[in-house]
C-alpha cells in the first residue's frame, strides 16, 4: 500500500509520514522512471532539509507535527481547548506555503 501524498496543500502533517513518503518514493525510482514521483521526491526532500534547517538535532522529534499557516489559528483554538501547554514553534517553508514546526 502506497503512504499516503503528501503536498502543501494538506493541513497537518507528521514528519514520520513525510519521511515514510520519501523512503517509499526512493524505492519506486529504484524499480522504474516516473517523472511525477521524481518531481514529487524532490519537493519532499527540499522539504526535508528545511525542516532540518528549522530545528537542531536536540529539539526536532521526527514525529513533531507541521501545521500549515492558513491552518494555524484554527488548530491553535482547538490546543487552548484541551489544557495543553505551549510549544516552541519554527517556520519551514514547503514549496512557498508557511508550515509551523512544532519542537
Amino acid at each position: 500500500m502506497d503512504p499516503k501524498l503528501i503536498s502543501n496543500t494538506i493541513n497537518i502533517i507528521n514528519s514520520k509520514d513525510l519521511f515514510t513518503r520519501i523512503n517509499w518514493l526512493e524505492q519506486e525510482l529504484n524499480y522504474r522512471c516516473s517523472d511525477e514521483y521524481s518531481e514529487e521526491l524532490k519537493a519532499l526532500q527540499v522539504f526535508a532539509r528545511n525542516i532540518d534547517a528549522a530545528a537542531s538535532v536536540s529539539t526536532y522529534d521526527r514525529g513533531s507535527t507541521l501545521i500549515r499557516n492558513s491552518y494555524f489559528e484554527d488548530y491553535r483554538k482547538v490546543l487552548e481547548g484541551t489544557n495543553a501547554k505551549p510549544v516552541r514553534l519554527a517556520p519551514v517553508d514547503f514549496g512557498g506555503v508557511i508550515y509551523w514546526l512544532q519542537l
